[in-house]
């Protein structure tokens, strides 16, 4: 989709983070711009940032409050707003939640909520929209995975899990997809600097941020650069970030090699939490 201006994206997750910074952007590109979220509050906030980036009169921006995860109500919510503004040329799947932590520690209910909205939040939208998307034969379709979705990282069984589930079923949609003229992308992106992040920070396990390292987020701009990019180029696998691009062909590339690497990172790290509880243990006997 080379030629922005003029159509109509929908984003989900558009109150926040990357789905924020991506409808800025797309709104300053001439698109018009819905954005999608559970909370108005945030949304009307949202709405506020985005106008800033208005290119011209003609442009809509609107906001929709509805759960990606309720399947029968964003089925109606999206057949309403298809009414009343036509169907979208893109649609940008951000919405999602991230929460890490030691696999046994991790309830059942923290798996049903990351599948239920990572995953198929997806798919409740894209297959709402895309019985209408094949009949125009036109449009494009793009789901953030991670780079959690290419390769399992400790701590993130939960979240790794949706995530290749994401990944999955994008994978499947393009090569359905392709000769009907609907274009499908997805996003790998590293760990972004968004409040998703901030809120996840709080459980990741030790072994986790250690093998993260000195790693710095990317800001949500610079991802919401390459995925524009990205559309525009019409590329399936989006990849932000020069680090993140690395490990993506090493992975992609390297198959089950990578597996000794990563047990490498895990091990040393897991010999630094033992110095560290020795540490702390002799610290507490003086």
């Amino acid at each position: 989709m080379k030629n922005l201006n003029g159509k109509l994206a929908l984003i989900t997750g558009g109150s926040s983070g990357i789905g924020l910074a991506l409808a800025s952007k797309l709104f300053a590109s001439g698109m018009s711009v819905a954005i999608l979220a559970r909370g108005q509050q945030r949304l009307d906030e949202a709405l506020a940032i985005i106008e800033k980036s208005r290119l011209n009169p003609a442009q809509k921006l609107t906001a929709i409050s509805a759960n990606v995860a309720d399947a029968a109500g964003i089925a109606q919510v999206l057949r309403e707003f298809v009414a009343g503004y036509g169907l979208p040329d893109l649609v940008i799947n951000c919405a999602g939640v991230a929460k890490s932590g030691y696999a046994e520690a991790t309830p059942l209910e923290d798996f049903r909520w990351m599948m239920d909205i990572d995953y198929h939040g997806t798919v409740n939208v894209v297959q709402t929209l895309l019985p209408e998307f094949i009949a125009r034969g036109s449009g494009h379709i793009v789901t953030i995975s991670s780079l959690a979705g290419v390769v399992g990282v400790f701590g993130y069984t939960a979240y790794g899990g949706a995530k290749f589930a994401v990944r999955g079923y994008t994978d499947a949609l393009r090569a359905e997809m392709k000769s009907r003229g609907i274009q499908v992308s997805c996003v790998f992106p590293p760990d972004t600097d968004t409040p998703q992040l901030s809120y996840e920070n709080q459980f990741k396990p030790y072994e986790t941020h250690v093998i993260a390292g000195s790693d710095k987020p990317l800001s949500a701009e610079k991802v919401a650069d390459s995925i524009v990019r990205g559309i525009q180029k019409d590329k399936y696998a989006i990849v932000p970030g020069l680090e993140a691009k690395v490990l993506f062909f090493l992975v992609t590339h390297l198959g089950g090699l990578v597996y000794p690497v990563l047990d490498l990172l895990v091990k040393s790290a897991s010999k630094k939490k033992a110095a560290l509880q020795v540490a702390q243990t002799e610290k507490r006997g003086r």
